[in-house]
């Protein structure tokens, strides 16, 4: 084969137009920064949609949240339970005039365990200021409705205003509960009747009111009879039946008639407000409530409707 032959002087040319590439990439120098700046671009960081994220999602929210919720949306039963949230400080701080706020709310929506609440709070002025006229005028509505759990807190309430009409009203209301058969009213009712207030004095017929109810193993009862013998009202003088009374209206749980108790206590003593039946009223009014604030499952879940009827008086 025959080999192509170059001029010497293009051969040449072409040997040193290689060696001077290769120089150039072996020496040449690079701005590390300029690499930098050309590779990086520089980002406005307040560019919309630049670094927008998701935003993170609420937590699930507590029951008193989501009935709070529901009671604005206008269920009435839902605002008694947030009340009681507040007053008993579930799931939150306690207060007394946020429980106040929603009971109101929960009575206006004609909730009715809502308006024994708020009465409760008007007549001892919880809350916020005390109101006993108005908290009398919600216990009657309901009362005349055929409530004698609320007929009963009338009375009690009237008998604390003192005036002889008010007394007057209070001994008929106890007259209307003792008639449905709750003894603690019988028992009210004997009490203003031993002592002559709001109407005739009847010391016989009080004590044997007395009598009947501390068979019936209630301890007001048991307690003013104690408290007739031992001052011969309305019967013979009996200390030592008196003695057997006490011990017996102690047992059944009223706490005036125990050993150590204030002595000498008179015939017009009232019972110890934590047992009266009043007090039972409410503590099982609030207890239903309670249970329905802890039913609801969420906002939309309306809580089932605290017991309306009567409760059962001690």
């Amino acid at each position: 084969m025959q080999r192509l032959a170059f001029p010497s002087s293009l051969a040449l040319s072409l040997a040193l137009a290689a060696t001077s590439c290769s120089k150039r990439n072996d020496t040449e120098t690079v701005d590390p920064d300029a690499a930098a700046t050309a590779t990086v671009p520089t980002v406005d960081p307040d560019a919309p949609g630049r670094y927008d994220t998701a935003e993170e999602p609420e937590g699930p929210k507590d029951q008193r949240t989501l009935q709070t919720e529901a009671c604005n949306e206008g269920k009435p039963d839902v605002c008694t339970s947030v009340g009681v949230m507040w007053e008993q400080g579930n799931e939150g701080p306690a207060d007394p005039a946020r429980a106040r706020e929603f009971y109101e709310k929960g009575c206006a929506g004609g909730h009715l365990i809502g308006c024994t609440y708020y009465a409760a709070m008007l007549d001892k002025g919880i809350g916020g200021p005390a109101d006993p006229k108005a908290a009398r005028e919600l216990y009657l509505t309901q009362c005349e409705s055929g409530n004698m759990g609320e007929c009963f807190n009338a009375a009690v309430s009237f008998e604390a205003a003192g005036t002889p009409d008010d007394k007057t009203q209070a001994r008929e209301l106890y007259g209307q509960v003792c008639a449905s058969g709750q003894v603690p009213a019988c028992v009210a009712e004997a009490r203003l009747m031993m002592l002559g207030e709001g109407g005739p004095k009847d010391a016989k017929k009080a004590r044997a009111a007395f009598q009947k109810a501390c068979d019936a193993n209630d301890g007001g009862g048991c307690h003013n009879l104690a408290l007739a013998m031992e001052k011969g009202l309305g019967g013979k003088k009996d200390k030592k039946g008196a003695a057997a009374m006490h011990i017996k209206a102690c047992e059944s749980g009223l706490k005036a008639a125990c050993p150590g108790a204030t002595p000498d206590a008179k015939p017009d003593a009232k019972p110890d407000p934590k047992t009266d039946a009043k007090a039972d009223a409410k503590a099982d009014a609030k207890a239903d409530a309670k249970a329905d604030a802890k039913k609801a499952p969420d906002a939309k879940a309306e809580a089932a409707p605290a017991k309306a009827d009567a409760p059962k008086a001690k």
